[in-house]
């Protein structure tokens, strides 16, 4: 891969200096913007045939969507980290899944469904709520994947409906998932919720299992590293993803930056499986909202701030477009939302985020999803 060739000789650095995991610290860090600006011959494998391959792209939730190259021994083995996830947390090969995503992310019907295997029902996240609700009833899956905010707009209209729909499983992912949107989807659907931390670069990165303890990581076949600057943080504490992946020989990804925020932790968790575990994600770097002062607010910390209760507050979204303003989108229900609640919330923002700190307040009927179908609730613009 010509890209490496010349990070390697500009670091002066060769392939036989990286004998151990400490060395990779030797390694530049790999940006997306670096790669975007290379032509696809310079950075995939010279000896890779590219008609072999499957090509897909990142969502562009960040900027500019990336081309990726896969090999098909890498999708293979990405469905199969996949669906150790899944049988862990009590999935079987013969039983059902819906998945609702973007139609751009469809895959192909692979040949072993046809033998009543790996069954699975993709459903538009563009078409409307009750026309995934229809299509969840008459398929009756035995387990629901989505993204969070896809999952709670079902969740609130199932809350009104006579007819449930009862999954044993739902598995979460591709968006920041909050407590008070996990407890809403678990109780409206009537099960558990277990998130997962997936790349279109990697695949699946880190997933949850019955213990929520944390989400393990794939150490089998992605490197991992949590970084402030280009120091790795300590246990605990937060830092920046960087991936190394082991398995796709025709566009090897070395050190690559995410802009994801997660918190690495030592512990070991009580359902047995030794890989290694994040306490959680973050979310993306521009996820985190800023303080007059410059401090930076994790959703963790936020989302289920400031508002003293919910009621008549279905959903709200928060935009940083400035430094020195929030405004706070909300879908209310006008005969139960009490509209003084909303100078109380200020007030609590305030003090969080600085006195001179603009917040504004706007009632909007729904959210506007990105164009790969998820919806942003918390968003820095600057």
């Amino acid at each position: 891969m010509p890209f490496y060739h010349q990070k390697f000789d500009q670091a002066k650095i060769k392939p036989e200096d990286i004998k151990a995991l400490e060395d990779l610290r030797k390694i530049p860090l790999t940006t997306r913007e670096e790669l975007q600006k290379s032509p696809l011959k310079f950075i995939t494998a010279r000896d890779i045939d590219l008609g072999e391959c499957v090509k897909t792209s990142t969502t562009g939730t960040t900027g500019m969507p990336f081309n990726i190259i896969l090999d098909k021994r890498t999708v293979d083995y990405g469905n199969g980290l996949w669906f150790r996830t899944y049988e862990r947390n009590g999935f079987r090969i013969w039983e059902k899944m819906a998945v609702i995503r973007h139609p751009n992310y469809f895959p192909k019907r692979y040949w072993f469904q046809n033998l009543g295997v790996m069954k699975r029902k993709y459903i538009s996240v563009l078409d409307d709520v009750e026309h995934q609700i229809k299509a969840l009833g008459q398929y009756e899956p035995d387990a629901v994947k989505s993204y969070s905010s896809s999952l709670v707009e079902l969740a609130r209209v199932l809350n009104h409906q006579s007819e449930p729909i009862r999954p044993r499983l739902i598995f979460t992912g591709g968006e920041f998932l909050d407590c008070r949107a996990r407890s809403l989807i678990s109780s409206s659907f009537g099960t558990e919720v277990f998130d997962t931390y997936g790349t279109m670069e990697f695949s699946l990165v880190a997933w949850e299992c019955k213990a929520h303890a944390g989400y393990h990581i794939n150490a089998d076949c992605v490197l991992t590293e949590f970084l402030d600057g280009v120091e790795e943080v300590a246990a605990g504490e937060r830092g920046e993803v960087v991936c190394t992946g082991l398995n796709n020989y025709a566009m090897p990804l070395i050190r690559y930056e995410h802009d994801d925020i997660a918190v690495p932790i030592d512990d070991e968790c009580s359902c047995g499986v030794k890989l290694p575990l994040l306490k959680g994600i973050e979310g993306r770097e521009n996820d985190f909202l800023m303080a007059l002062d410059g401090r930076l607010i994790s959703p963790w910390q936020f989302y289920p701030y400031p508002f003293d209760d919910y009621v008549g507050l279905k959903q709200f979204k928060v935009i940083q477009d400035r430094k020195d303003r929030l405004i706070f989108q909300l879908i209310i229900e006008d005969s139960l939302f009490d509209v003084s609640r909303v100078d109380r919330a200020r007030v609590t923002i305030q003090k969080l985020f600085g006195g001179e700190m603009q917040v504004d307040f706007e009632i909007v009927d729904e959210f506007e999803r990105d164009k790969s179908g998820k919806m942003r609730v918390i968003s820095r613009l600057f």
